[in-house]
């Protein structure tokens, strides 16, 4: 008599399980290495975003505030008889005699930085506030001391609105921040301060032409600061402030890093017109 296998359900339901999970499920070695490179792959994605970290956001608004004391400051400069007893146009932004060169316009102490220092002169701001937070945590800047007289290399995290002369022997500083709007002045629109000008160098003169376009260093390229001269602060992306407010019409955007319709031919320093924000150091 022959024998017939008996069929036995659960075993044949057992057997495909075993097969299917043979043929298609993973070891955990693999999905080890599944997770690790899905974690690495996120890891390099948010370092590649232009977001800053929460504490770069932080120091971010702390230098913004920075930035909004300083155009303020200006503001209450312009705005103050006692500072300018000796000028014949009046309301000015603060400027030193005598006036940055093409020359010397990035040196701390007699260039375009020591009108800055007018305002801490005069007490109009702090020292502290000439320090952007981040450039000071990676040690570029220090706070001024006490004893300090003047800005130094590492003591100005900012740039300001150049104040080197046009080449037209007859413009002033102040003529420039105070003309009337159909020369092409729109002085809510003008940039005076702004996180530092990565084209410039530290204790050099000059500027960089590789740079052009670049993003401040303070915040890793990612944006600046930037303080108008009515006293407003905004952060910005970009090194051109779009022309909120056009004049005839005509939109002129600036490149607040640049000076405007000279091309690469601005390391003399000089502004390229009236309206034009171009900031150094």
């Amino acid at each position: 008599m022959r024998c017939v296998p008996c069929y036995d359900a659960h075993m044949d339901k057992s057997l495909v399980r075993k097969s299917a999970a043979t043929q298609y499920g993973f070891t955990l070695a693999e999905l080890t290495v599944v997770i690790v490179s899905v974690t690495l792959l996120a890891m390099v994605a948010a370092s590649c975003t232009v977001s800053p970290s929460p504490v770069d956001s932080a120091r971010a608004a702390k230098c913004r505030n920075n930035i909004r004391n300083i155009a303020e400051a200006c503001r209450m400069y312009m705005n103050s008889p006692m500072m300018h007893r000796n000028s014949a146009i009046g309301a000015a932004l603060p400027k030193v005699t005598p006036a940055p060169s093409s020359t010397n316009w990035g040196s701390a102490a007699k260039g375009n930085p020591s009108a800055l220092w007018l305002l801490v002169r005069y007490k109009l701001i702090g020292r502290s506030s000439f320090v952007c937070p981040s450039a000071e945590a990676s040690g570029y800047s220090r706070t001024p001391r006490p004893g300090d007289s003047a800005f130094t290399d590492n003591t100005l995290s900012y740039s300001y609105l150049s104040q080197v002369r046009f080449t037209d022997a007859n413009t002033s500083a102040e003529i420039e921040i105070t003309g009337p709007v159909n020369k092409g002045l729109r002085p809510s629109e003008l940039a005076v301060i702004a996180d530092a000008n990565p084209r410039c160098r530290p204790g050099r003169q000059g500027l960089d032409n590789d740079q052009i376009g670049a993003n401040s260093l303070n915040h890793d390229r990612v944006g600046q600061n930037v303080g108008f001269v009515d006293g407003r602060a905004d952060w910005f992306s970009t090194t051109t402030i779009p022309d909120t407010k056009p004049l005839n019409n005509r939109s002129e955007p600036d490149d607040i890093y640049r000076s405007c319709g000279r091309g690469n031919d601005d390391a003399d320093g000089r502004r390229g017109a009236i309206n034009d924000a171009f900031l150094i150091p």
